[in-house]
């Protein structure tokens, strides 16, 4: 018999029955090897096993929310108060469910235009809501959920995802039989059984006189959670496939960067907002990296001067930064292949190039911004290209990655002309994605009427926000396994 299985019906023979936590301290034992042990035992007749229901209760990051900070229609009616307010008044999304949850519980009546508390309403605003009382009592322990069982306020909150309830059976308690107490009686304390055979019992043949262990496969364990790829790493994946279904080859560059190739190269003015501290990080250690290419920094530092009007400083365009955009290792590549074509190398055109990749700026967080997000940037370099080209491209892409719906509008940045910007609707608003447009002579150094090169840089975690798998970008960055398991169907 195993060791872990006479463990158990020494800790039973003592006791007769336990529940599985006891069962746990008086064996020894941790949770798996007893329910691995309490199987067998129970397959032979030798354990009797109560099971016990239960309930697992999740709690939504939007749950939590309204734990924190109250439900919708709980804030509706402090500021609604005595003196009513207006319907004009109720404007953003967490107003308008608040809205509809104060009238679908009878809690404010409509008259004139005006929203006010009735008899109902002005109890609620004084007592508090009792969904919003469960609320509050689950976020702080969810094993609390047992006293709220069947509990209207519970099934509002069910109702509305709020809290998840998920039916489990545990093993409540074990009990040794009379079989197992003889099984014990007979078992013999010193007699060894083999779990696994190593080395040294091979070439001894020790383990030709001695019992294996038995192994049932079907002893109960407890519940565990399947791995699962992270929402942002799935999007990056549908991104790359999208790409490689079009003909495209992946390509990446550094995230330091001197800022020549994040801004100068790409013609954005020195003197830009964009390069001002409130937005780009620079490194102090190195403070600067150098560029290589001298005929390709005089043939910028030209461009500058001419287009811009002002000394361009090589100092500046020197600064060791952050990359701001993947865009930077989109220039590097057009820099590298247009250089090759000024010099008689011939290519297959169009060539067809993809980067995806982290990038830093200085933004304040909000439901669309984050300091550190990704980016994917493509470019496309070939001769008589257009603007319907680009439209053609990036609906094709978008839609291989699940969105069908885009929008373009015109847009200045530095180094496209024409410019555009791509939209992708969000709930009933339509938002930015991303900028696109045709490369700046200025910049590949070549005339239109030879080459010409297509670009764009969207970022990656909105696609998840038109997608409507998440309302913050944010919280593609947050610690809740909860939430990930969640998400697995995203």
């Amino acid at each position: 018999m195993h060791r872990h299985e006479l463990s158990v019906l020494n800790a039973l023979k003592e006791k007769k029955k336990l529940s599985l936590e006891q069962l746990l301290k008086e064996s020894g034992l941790g949770r798996d090897e007893a329910m691995w042990a309490l199987g067998n035992l129970a397959a032979q007749g030798f354990v009797k096993m109560e099971k016990e229901e239960g309930a697992e209760v999740r709690i939504s990051d939007e749950g939590r929310e309204y734990a924190k900070n109250g439900l919708p229609e709980s804030r509706l009616l402090k500021r609604i108060g005595e003196r009513g307010m207006r319907l004009d008044e109720i404007g953003n999304k967490q107003d308008q469910i608040g809205f509809s949850w104060a009238k679908k519980k009878g809690l404010v009546d409509v008259a004139g235009g005006m929203l006010k508390l009735n008899d109902k309403g002005k109890h609620a605003a004084y007592a508090g809501l009792e969904a919003e009382t469960v609320l509050r009592a689950l976020e702080k322990d969810e094993r609390s959920y047992k006293q709220y069982r069947g509990n209207a306020a519970m099934k509002e909150l069910e109702q509305r995802k709020l809290v998840e309830v998920r039916s489990s059976e545990s093993v409540g308690s074990a009990e040794i039989t009379h079989q197992g107490v003889l099984a014990l009686a007979k078992e013999k304390q010193n007699e060894e059984m083999i779990e696994a055979l190593d080395r040294k019992m091979i070439k001894s043949r020790s383990w030709a006189d001695k019992k294996f262990t038995p192994y049932n496969i079907k002893a109960p364990v407890e519940p565990a959670a399947v791995a699962a790829r992270h929402p942002l790493r799935r999007t990056i994946d549908d991104i790359r496939q999208a790409y490689l279904s079009l003909g495209f080859t992946e390509v990446s560059g550094p995230i330091i960067e001197p800022a020549f190739w994040v801004f100068d190269y790409l013609f954005v003015p020195q003197d830009h907002p964009a390069r001002d501290v409130q937005d780009t990080f620079f490194l102090g250690r190195p403070d600067s990296l150098n560029v290589e290419y001298t005929g390709l920094v005089d043939r910028v530092k030209k461009e500058h001067e001419t287009a811009w009007h002002g000394e361009w400083s090589r100092q500046v365009a020197m600064q060791a930064v952050a990359r701001t955009h993947t865009t930077s290792v989109s220039g590097r590549y057009i820099n590298k292949i247009t250089s090759e074509i000024n010099a008689g190398k011939k290519f297959e055109m169009p060539i067809k190039l993809f980067t995806i990749g982290r990038n830093l700026r200085n933004e304040t967080i909000d439901p669309r911004h984050i300091a550190d997000f990704y980016q994917h940037d493509g470019i496309v370099i070939g001769r008589g290209l257009t603007l319907a080209n680009l439209f053609d491209i990036l609906i094709k892409l978008y839609k291989g990655i699940g969105i069908g719906n885009l929008r373009f509008k015109p847009m200045y940045y530095p180094f496209v002309e024409p410019g555009v910007q791509l939209l992708g609707k969000h709930g009933d608003e339509w938002i930015e994605l991303g900028g696109a447009g045709v490369i700046r002579k200025e910049i590949t150094g070549i005339e239109r009427s030879k080459i010409n090169v297509l670009a764009w840089g969207p970022g990656v975690e909105r696609i998840l926000l038109v997608k409507k798998k998440i309302d913050s970008v944010a919280s593609l960055y947050g610690s809740s396994v909860g939430w990930l398991r969640e998400m697995e169907g995203a």
